[in-house]
Protein backbone atom coordinates (compact mmCIF):
# COMPACT_ATOMS: atom_id res chain seq x y z
CA UNK A 1 0.00 0.00 0.00
CA UNK A 2 1.41 3.40 -1.05
CA UNK A 3 2.20 5.95 1.62
CA UNK A 4 -0.48 8.57 2.03
CA UNK A 5 0.56 11.92 0.56
CA UNK A 6 0.39 14.89 2.95
CA UNK A 7 -2.54 17.27 2.60
CA UNK A 8 -2.17 20.80 1.31
CA UNK A 9 -1.85 22.37 4.77
CA UNK A 10 0.71 19.79 5.89
CA UNK A 11 2.71 20.29 2.69
CA UNK A 12 2.63 24.05 3.14
CA UNK A 13 3.89 23.72 6.73
CA UNK A 14 6.57 21.31 5.52
CA UNK A 15 7.86 23.98 3.13
CA UNK A 16 7.67 26.67 5.81
CA UNK A 17 9.64 24.53 8.26
CA UNK A 18 12.33 23.98 5.64
CA UNK A 19 12.39 27.70 4.80
CA UNK A 20 12.83 28.65 8.47
CA UNK A 21 15.78 26.26 8.77
CA UNK A 22 17.50 27.12 5.47
CA UNK A 23 17.01 30.89 5.68
CA UNK A 24 17.91 30.83 9.37
CA UNK A 25 21.16 29.09 8.45
CA UNK A 26 22.09 30.99 5.27
CA UNK A 27 20.02 34.23 5.49
CA UNK A 28 17.36 35.45 3.07
CA UNK A 29 19.83 36.67 0.45
CA UNK A 30 22.21 33.73 0.89
CA UNK A 31 19.61 30.99 0.37
CA UNK A 32 17.79 29.84 -2.76
CA UNK A 33 14.34 28.42 -3.38
CA UNK A 34 16.01 25.31 -4.81
CA UNK A 35 17.77 24.70 -1.47
CA UNK A 36 14.52 25.26 0.42
CA UNK A 37 12.62 22.91 -1.90
CA UNK A 38 15.29 20.22 -1.50
CA UNK A 39 15.20 20.58 2.29
CA UNK A 40 11.40 20.25 2.19
CA UNK A 41 11.56 17.20 -0.09
CA UNK A 42 9.54 18.87 -2.84
CA UNK A 43 10.22 20.30 -6.27
CA UNK A 44 10.63 24.03 -6.87
CA UNK A 45 7.45 23.82 -8.93
CA UNK A 46 5.57 22.54 -5.87
CA UNK A 47 7.14 25.25 -3.71
CA UNK A 48 5.92 27.96 -6.08
CA UNK A 49 2.46 26.39 -6.15
CA UNK A 50 2.14 27.31 -2.45
CA UNK A 51 4.18 30.52 -2.48
CA UNK A 52 4.28 32.87 -5.46
CA UNK A 53 7.79 34.14 -4.76
CA UNK A 54 10.79 33.71 -2.50
CA UNK A 55 9.84 36.97 -0.79
CA UNK A 56 6.32 35.73 -0.01
CA UNK A 57 7.79 32.49 1.36
CA UNK A 58 10.27 34.44 3.49
CA UNK A 59 7.59 36.74 4.88
CA UNK A 60 5.38 33.82 5.88
CA UNK A 61 8.34 31.86 7.28
CA UNK A 62 9.26 34.82 9.50
CA UNK A 63 5.65 35.13 10.67
CA UNK A 64 5.51 31.41 11.42
CA UNK A 65 8.80 31.54 13.34
CA UNK A 66 7.32 34.37 15.39
CA UNK A 67 4.11 32.42 16.07
CA UNK A 68 6.10 29.32 17.04
CA UNK A 69 8.23 31.33 19.47
CA UNK A 70 5.17 32.94 21.06
CA UNK A 71 3.57 29.53 21.48
CA UNK A 72 6.77 28.23 23.09
CA UNK A 73 7.00 31.18 25.51
CA UNK A 74 3.47 30.50 26.69
CA UNK A 75 3.96 26.76 27.07
CA UNK A 76 3.33 25.31 30.54
CA UNK A 77 1.10 28.31 31.22
CA UNK A 78 3.48 30.76 32.92
CA UNK A 79 1.46 32.28 35.79
CA UNK A 80 0.38 35.81 34.95
CA UNK A 81 -0.34 36.56 38.63
CA UNK A 82 3.27 36.08 39.77
CA UNK A 83 5.75 38.24 37.88
CA UNK A 84 8.81 36.45 39.27
CA UNK A 85 7.51 33.00 38.31
CA UNK A 86 6.37 34.33 34.94
CA UNK A 87 9.82 35.74 34.14
CA UNK A 88 11.56 32.52 35.16
CA UNK A 89 9.18 30.22 33.31
CA UNK A 90 9.21 32.39 30.20
CA UNK A 91 13.00 32.40 30.23
CA UNK A 92 13.04 28.62 30.72
CA UNK A 93 10.69 28.22 27.77
CA UNK A 94 12.85 30.56 25.67
CA UNK A 95 16.02 28.61 26.51
CA UNK A 96 14.32 25.33 25.61
CA UNK A 97 13.03 26.75 22.32
CA UNK A 98 16.44 28.26 21.52
CA UNK A 99 18.17 24.92 22.14
CA UNK A 100 15.63 22.99 20.03
CA UNK A 101 15.19 25.53 17.21
CA UNK A 102 18.25 27.81 16.98
CA UNK A 103 17.80 28.49 13.25
CA UNK A 104 14.22 29.70 13.73
CA UNK A 105 15.44 32.22 16.29
CA UNK A 106 18.29 33.23 13.97
CA UNK A 107 15.71 33.83 11.23
CA UNK A 108 13.95 36.37 13.46
CA UNK A 109 17.24 38.11 14.23
CA UNK A 110 18.27 38.14 10.57
CA UNK A 111 15.04 39.82 9.55
CA UNK A 112 16.69 43.10 10.54
CA UNK A 113 18.81 42.67 7.40
CA UNK A 114 15.70 43.34 5.32
CA UNK A 115 14.82 46.74 6.78
CA UNK A 116 15.27 48.45 3.40
CA UNK A 117 12.22 46.69 1.97
CA UNK A 118 9.02 48.51 3.06
CA UNK A 119 6.93 45.30 3.21
CA UNK A 120 9.50 43.34 5.17
CA UNK A 121 10.08 46.34 7.43
CA UNK A 122 6.33 46.43 8.10
CA UNK A 123 6.40 42.74 9.04
CA UNK A 124 9.24 43.35 11.51
CA UNK A 125 7.39 46.32 13.03
CA UNK A 126 4.28 44.17 13.46
CA UNK A 127 6.29 41.43 15.21
CA UNK A 128 7.99 43.81 17.63
CA UNK A 129 4.77 45.70 18.34
CA UNK A 130 2.99 42.47 19.27
CA UNK A 131 5.88 41.37 21.52
CA UNK A 132 5.92 44.77 23.20
CA UNK A 133 2.14 44.72 23.65
CA UNK A 134 2.28 41.31 25.38
CA UNK A 135 4.96 42.25 27.90
CA UNK A 136 3.51 45.73 28.38
CA UNK A 137 0.20 44.12 29.41
CA UNK A 138 1.95 41.72 31.79
CA UNK A 139 3.91 44.52 33.49
CA UNK A 140 0.88 46.82 33.73
CA UNK A 141 -1.23 44.06 35.30
CA UNK A 142 1.53 43.35 37.82
CA UNK A 143 1.63 47.05 38.71
CA UNK A 144 -2.16 47.08 39.18
CA UNK A 145 -1.82 44.13 41.58
CA UNK A 146 0.81 46.06 43.50
CA UNK A 147 3.38 43.40 42.68
CA UNK A 148 5.62 45.84 40.83
CA UNK A 149 6.59 49.18 42.29
CA UNK A 150 4.39 51.85 40.69
CA UNK A 151 7.45 54.08 40.30
CA UNK A 152 9.00 51.59 37.88
CA UNK A 153 8.61 52.72 34.27
CA UNK A 154 6.63 50.17 32.27
CA UNK A 155 8.67 50.99 29.17
CA UNK A 156 11.95 50.46 31.03
CA UNK A 157 10.72 47.14 32.42
CA UNK A 158 9.55 45.85 29.04
CA UNK A 159 12.73 46.93 27.23
CA UNK A 160 14.82 45.27 29.95
CA UNK A 161 12.89 41.99 29.65
CA UNK A 162 13.18 41.94 25.87
CA UNK A 163 16.81 43.05 25.99
CA UNK A 164 17.71 40.18 28.28
CA UNK A 165 16.20 37.69 25.82
CA UNK A 166 18.33 39.21 23.05
CA UNK A 167 21.47 39.01 25.20
CA UNK A 168 20.85 35.35 26.07
CA UNK A 169 20.30 34.50 22.40
CA UNK A 170 23.49 36.24 21.28
CA UNK A 171 25.50 34.60 24.07
CA UNK A 172 24.27 31.21 22.84
CA UNK A 173 24.84 31.99 19.14
CA UNK A 174 28.37 33.31 19.73
CA UNK A 175 29.33 30.53 22.17
CA UNK A 176 30.27 33.04 24.84
CA UNK A 177 30.94 31.79 28.35
CA UNK A 178 29.07 34.52 30.21
CA UNK A 179 26.75 31.99 31.81
CA UNK A 180 27.92 28.67 33.22
CA UNK A 181 24.41 27.24 32.95
CA UNK A 182 20.71 27.93 33.30
CA UNK A 183 21.12 28.74 37.01
CA UNK A 184 23.30 31.74 36.18
CA UNK A 185 20.59 33.00 33.84
CA UNK A 186 17.87 32.50 36.45
CA UNK A 187 20.00 34.38 38.98
CA UNK A 188 19.98 37.40 36.67
CA UNK A 189 16.20 37.03 36.31
CA UNK A 190 15.94 37.02 40.12
CA UNK A 191 17.93 40.24 40.38
CA UNK A 192 15.70 41.87 37.78
CA UNK A 193 12.57 40.62 39.56
CA UNK A 194 13.91 42.03 42.84
CA UNK A 195 14.29 45.41 41.17
CA UNK A 196 10.77 45.34 39.71
CA UNK A 197 9.16 44.30 42.97
CA UNK A 198 11.39 46.56 45.10
CA UNK A 199 12.32 43.54 47.20
CA UNK A 200 15.48 43.78 49.28
CA UNK A 201 17.50 40.70 50.15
Amino acid sequence: MAAKRPGAEARRRQILDAAMEVIGDKSYHGSTTREIAEAAGVSERTLFFYFKSKKELYREAARQAHRDLFEALGRAAPPLDDIRAFLKMSERNFLTYLADHPLKVKLLFQSLDSMGDPELRGDIQEVFQSIYALFNLIVEKAKERGEINEDVSTLSAVVSILGFHFVVAYVEFLDLDWFSGDQDIYSVVDIFADFLTAREK
